[in-house]
């Protein structure tokens, strides 16, 4: 439970502190995957820009996940999603995650700055 609510925090960090830098993106795409070191799908994020979700990517290193961007979204064998806001900047982000439990265990203790917009739903 506390790996989970870390991986948010790094996220919502990340975000916030790539909104603060003007650096061109490592990996084309807006889809930030985040997989457990055996390569599970664990989450999804939904990111506006390839910008954002490649600093995003850059701030979760050194962390027990891996999380890369994509072009393509791989939301397939995820069953549960929750939109997020996260202030500032004021972007929109969709979480998809393994299932419900996941969803609402990651967005019961938002970090501040991130804004729950649609609790958890099956997709």
């Amino acid at each position: 439970m506390q790996l989970i609510r870390n991986t948010f925090a790094i996220i919502a960090v990340g975000i916030l502190a790539g909104c603060a830098t003007t650096q061109t993106p490592e990996a084309p795409g807006r889809y930030l995957s985040v997989r457990d070191l055996s390569g599970k799908l664990l989450m999804q994020f939904d990111y506006p820009t390839d910008d954002l979700c490649a600093r995003t990517s850059r701030a979760m290193r050194g962390t027990i996940y891996r999380a890369g961007c994509s072009g393509a979204s791989a939301t397939e064998s995820l069953q549960a999603r929750a939109t997020l806001r996260y202030n500032p900047p004021g972007v929109l982000v969709e979480g998809h995650y393994v299932d419900l439990a996941a969803c609402r265990a990651q967005t019961s203790q938002p970090s501040a700055g991130v804004d729950v917009l649609q609790a958890c739903s099956a997709k």
